[in-house]
């Protein structure tokens, strides 16, 4: 029979007095703190030869993938923001071509309007009115550069096709531009986010780095607003933010009654309860994603008070990767929506 160890009072109360950890993005000095190293990890080859197709077609993905044989030389750039227990690095490679002013940028300065969540009466986290975001550079495994002519006959490019991460590839990005989270311990980790447009087709990936696979829903709250639409008003004036879930494809579910429709960016906050030290990745495949900062309260152990009486000893046990798990599992597990320690 497993046990299922509860936390004693005396650890809740140490949460409640812990202190405060907040980084916001407008601290960061973008000539002196980002830093360019060559990309080593990522597939990344050219194609010598110009297509010269029909009309200027351009050739598909499986024939410019075959005929890439040249090395391809990218930089990442990156950035690094720390407190005691948080380290956010900010990772951009962008493609070949791309102006260096273009691989970190500010955006949303002296324009409350950007980060309306800090009017909202229950708002989470006053960041500052800036948030940090990559010009280009979408999250991928491999990069393959080309050029083709066009019906002029003239030359076009450099284009380029990309494996995309996606859910079970079992590696972390290699190339394009995310986030890693390095936490030294448990505790409640809150990201204010910028998600460009598009979102029913452009998910948010919260990704555990030890395992590459991610961070079940049911772990993840995203609470914000969206551009040009008004929060959620109670009965007397109380302005809220407005709780978004996330699909099984991890695309942002908009409520029912909210107006508009998805061709809007999403300003807001994610927080999860980090059950012990480790480290995260935070993006998303085909969109910019800027950060506004962070803040972190440490001393909590992420994992809820349950006593076994309350539980369904039948129901299915998961990781905290989303996979099932079977009785004979140890550790941290989810059980009935609950987060417990088995052993």
């Amino acid at each position: 029979m497993k046990k299922i160890f509860t936390l004693i009072s005396v650890a809740l109360c140490a949460m409640s007095v812990n202190a405060q950890e907040q980084w916001s993005a407008s601290s960061l000095d973008l000539a002196t703190g980002v830093t360019s190293a060559p990309n080593t990890t990522a597939t990344l080859k050219k194609v010598e030869t110009v297509y010269n197709l029909k009309d200027g077609a351009q050739p598909d993905e499986a024939t410019v993938k075959a005929d890439a044989t040249s090395a391809l030389e990218l930089n990442n750039y990156t950035f690094v923001a720390s407190t005691d227990n948080v380290t956010l690095t900010g990772i951009s490679t962008p493609n070949t071509g791309t102006e260096e002013k273009d691989i970190w940028k500010f955006a949303g300065a002296d324009n409350v309007k950007l980060n309306k969540a800090n009017l909202a009466d229950e708002c989470l986290i006053e960041f500052d009115n800036q948030y940090v975001l990559a010009g280009n550079g979408n999250p991928s495994l491999a990069v393959y550069e080309y050029f083709f002519t066009n019906s002029d006959g003239d030359p076009v490019g450099p284009r380029y096709y990309e494996t995309y991460w996606t859910p079970g590839c079992g590696s972390a990005p290699l190339k394009g531009c995310f986030y890693k989270i390095d936490v030294k311990s448990a505790g409640k980790l809150v990201l204010g986010f910028f998600l460009n447009k598009n979102l029913a087709s452009n998910p948010l990936y919260f990704v555990d780095a030890a395992t590459n696979t991610l961070v079940p829903n049911e772990a993840l709250t995203i609470q914000g607003f969206r551009q040009n639409c008004n929060f959620e008003v109670e009965q007397g004036g109380t302005t809220k933010l407005t709780t978004f879930g996330l699909n099984d494809d991890r695309f942002i579910v908009i409520p029912e009654g909210l107006g508009g429709g998805t061709n809007r960016p999403l300003y807001g906050y994610l927080t999860v309860e980090v059950p012990a030290a480790g480290a995260y990745y935070l993006f998303s495949p085909k969109s910019q994603m800027g950060v506004y900062g962070f803040q972190f309260t440490g001393g909590g152990t992420g994992i809820n008070t349950v006593k076994a009486a309350e539980l369904n000893a039948n129901a299915p046990i998961y990781n905290l990767a989303g996979q099932e798990v079977s009785k004979g599992y140890k550790g941290v597990a989810i059980q009935n929506g609950k987060k417990m320690i088995l052993k």
